[in-house]
């Protein structure tokens, strides 16, 4: 697994960044980022030529054919003759020596035991190294195109987190026009309860489904549905571009679930930890309450519902993603960033 470099977040470079419009700061991210995939792309046409392993391990098996009809079938520890061509070779040419005599039979015994003999059996080895090599060569070509596949998505979910600030900040707008719309008519069934039961369930509705909740669960709902949307979508297309097999249907849908229910963990965990930073607020509390929700609300409720992921709590391997990830966002979007801005 690839560990992501530890951006430098210095107080320095925070207030640094007060000068510089989101706008600057997310065009250089862009531009850093494309010529970090061009230069993979670059280094992939070195290290893994455009070459189909399937073709490889094809010849391969061509080389092991040749060399089991040449010596017979290849077995561990193999005392006896195996039946290949050699054998029927070796056979006839000793019949020849045995059932006659004579000057000729033993010049030509000669020559098919020093000479021809031992041939065969030579070349089939050499066979099987040849296709050993084949399959070996396979194997480095799909470990260097899939290490390649790894990095160029870890880019791509990078800026997809950072980016994905715009999109958030105005999905919070809609999330609160959701609530507002909800709680009236919330308000509407109270008044109507109240006018034929005469109970004033009002009060009760504000006090159980405050604005904050119902904003929340809303945020959720459509925040978490769009990043889902955005990450497995491009990391589709990065596995595609990138000769990787793509999730299946069902997989994607199961993942979509984990994604969504994650990043709920992380509003929640985002806001508990607003509550407790002093204020105002600032880049460097921003990315600390980001961390906060990513670490402690994201990443355990993503990886408990994951069945095939042992390993709960963040990873010091996940914390350095998530501190580069949520540091540039921090560093970027300053708190109060309104969409459009």
């Amino acid at each position: 697994m690839v560990t992501p470099i530890r951006p430098m977040l210095s107080p320095t470079a925070l207030s640094g960044a007060r000068a510089l419009s989101p706008v600057t700061l997310m065009t250089t991210l862009l531009i850093a980022s494309g010529g970090t995939m061009v230069a993979l792309r670059i280094y992939a046409g070195v290290t893994a030529p455009e070459i189909d392993p399937a073709e490889l391990r094809k010849a391969a098996a061509a080389f092991r054919r040749l060399a089991d009809d040449l010596d017979g079938p290849e077995r561990p520890a193999r005392t006896d003759r195996a039946g290949g061509v050699a054998e029927l070779a070796d056979d006839a040419a000793a019949s020849v020596w045995n059932n006659n005599g004579g000057e000729s039979v033993d010049t030509f015994a000669r020559l098919y035991i020093g000479r021809v003999m031992g041939f065969p059996s030579a070349f089939a080895k050499d066979c099987r190294v040849i296709a050993a090599g084949c399959d070996a060569y396979a194997g480095l070509v799909e470990a260097v195109r899939k290490q390649l596949a790894e990095l160029d998505k870890a880019i791509v979910q990078l800026l997809w987190l950072v980016c994905f600030q715009p999109f958030t900040t105005a999905l919070y707008g809609v999330a609160q026009a959701m609530a507002a719309a909800q709680m009236a008519r919330l308000v509407r069934l109270a008044q109507v309860l109240k006018a034929v039961f005469g109970l004033n369930v009002g009060r009760v509705l504000q006090i159980c489904l405050p604005g904050y909740v119902l904003t929340t669960l809303n945020y959720a709902a459509v925040d978490g549905a769009a990043y889902a949307t955005g990450a497995l979508g491009l990391d589709a297309l990065s596995d595609a571009a990138n000769g990787q097999p793509v999730r299946s249907p069902g997989e994607n849908a199961e993942e979509f679930g984990e994604i969504v229910a994650g990043n709920t963990g992380y509003i929640l965990g985002y806001d508990v930890a607003k509550l407790g930073l002093p204020g105002p607020a600032t880049r460097g509390s921003e990315m600390v309450a980001r961390l906060i929700g990513s670490g402690f609300g994201y990443t355990p409720v993503k990886s408990a519902l994951d069945e095939d992921d042992d390993q709960v709590m963040t990873t010091p391997e996940e914390w350095a993603s998530k501190i580069e990830g949520h540091g540039l966002r921090a560093l970027i979007f300053p708190p109060g960033w309104k969409f459009g801005r």
